[in-house]
């Protein structure tokens, strides 16, 4: 049984996942911290560092982790079926309705007033996030740090190089 509930609470986790990855965090925290318990916090926080630096959507990531940690090979399996799975059958369903509607206004008006809700979620990751991995004065200054090179350099640093750096400056300090 425990198989079918992470199905299917990945499977809403991915049906209501609009955005992409980052976005999701607000709802596999919910689900998967507060309201199912199979996580804690802090695992939730080095998941979605991991899970930032391995290949792959958070939600899958977050998915097959969490289900092989509670059930094993099926439990990771059926969390990450459950997640893509919504993915593929809207994706199916939208893609036959922008082909048959791609000339009407307000299928184009649809898809532009979703985009500030997503920022939204964008935003509300990051203070969920921030939360756990910012804990003490040199975190924020790493944070600060990171942050301010990727906006002053945009596209010209690859984010890989500001991870490297940031774990590097980690393993100084703390040592």
């Amino acid at each position: 049984m425990i198989a079918l509930s992470l199905f299917w609470s990945f499977f809403v986790i991915g049906a209501a996942a609009f955005g992409g990855g980052i976005v999701t965090i607000p709802m596999i925290e919910y689900e998967l911290v507060t309201v199912r318990g199979w996580i804690s916090a802090a695992e939730l926080s080095e998941l979605i560092a991991v899970a930032q630096m391995t290949p792959g959507p958070i939600a899958v990531n977050a998915a097959t982790y969490t289900g092989f940690r509670v059930a094993g090979f099926w439990g990771a399996l059926c969390a990450t079926a459950g997640v893509t799975l919504p993915s593929v059958i809207f994706c199916s369903i939208l893609m036959y309705f922008l082909v048959r509607f791609r000339h009407v206004q307000w299928v184009d008006t649809l898809r532009k007033s979703v985009q500030p809700a997503v920022a939204g979620l964008i935003i509300a990751t990051v203070f969920i996030y921030g939360k756990s991995a910012v804990t003490d004065t040199w975190s924020a200054v790493i944070a600060f740090l990171t942050f301010s090179a990727l906006v002053a350099f945009g596209r010209k640093i690859h984010p890989v190089i500001l991870v490297v750096c940031g774990g590097a400056a980690g393993v100084v300090i703390y040592n």
